[in-house]
C-alpha cells in the first residue's frame, strides 16, 4: 500500500496546489455505512474502500474561475489506479455515489468533498475485463 500512496502523491496538480486527502477505509462498520451511499453486492466483496477527498479552498482556480479541483482529484486517482493495477489489485471508479452520505460515514469537515470513490483488493481468479476501447482514428487528430 505504501508504494501505490507513494506513486500517487508524487501527481501533479493545478499550480502544485495538492488540494486532496486519500481516505483508506479498513474499518467494516464504517464501510457499511459507505454502503448506504452506494450500495451494489460486487462493491461490498472488496476489503477496502479508497476515498478520494478534494480541499475546497485550496484548489486553483483559474482566471475566467474555472474550477480545477475535479482534475486535480482525477489525476491522482488515476496514479493510485495505475499503482494498484501494477501491483495485481483491482480497482473500478465509482462518481455515482451519495456524496452527502459517503461523507458524514467518514465525519468529514465541510470543506472536505468526496469525489471519488474505489474498491481496492485482488481480483476473483478467472474474473474477466471487459475493456472495449474506441479505434485511435476516433479519438485523436493531428492539426
Amino acid at each position: 500500500m505504501d508504494l501505490i500512496l507513494k506513486c500517487s502523491i508524487i501527481s501533479p496538480s493545478a499550480a502544485n496546489k495538492q488540494p486532496w486527502k486519500i481516505y483508506i477505509v479498513e474499518d467494516k462498520a464504517v464501510q457499511e455505512r459507505i454502503y448506504a451511499g452506494y450500495n451494489r453486492d460486487w462493491f461490498r466483496e472488496a476489503p477496502l474502500i479508497v476515498v478520494f477527498v478534494g480541499l475546497e479552498g485550496e484548489n486553483w482556480v483559474r482566471g475566467d474561475k474555472a474550477d480545477y479541483l475535479l482534475c486535480d482529484i482525477t489525476i491522482i486517482a488515476d496514479y493510485f489506479v495505475l499503482a494498484a493495477t501494477e501491483q495485481g489489485l483491482g480497482t473500478c471508479y465509482i462518481a455515482a455515489f451519495d456524496e452527502e452520505i459517503v461523507h458524514k460515514a467518514l465525519g468529514l469537515p465541510n470543506n472536505e468533498k468526496v469525489m471519488l470513490i474505489t474498491p481496492l483488493g485482488y481480483p476473483k481468479e478467472g474474473a474477466k475485463r471487459v475493456r472495449s476501447r474506441k479505434d485511435l482514428s476516433e479519438v485523436v487528430k493531428y492539426i
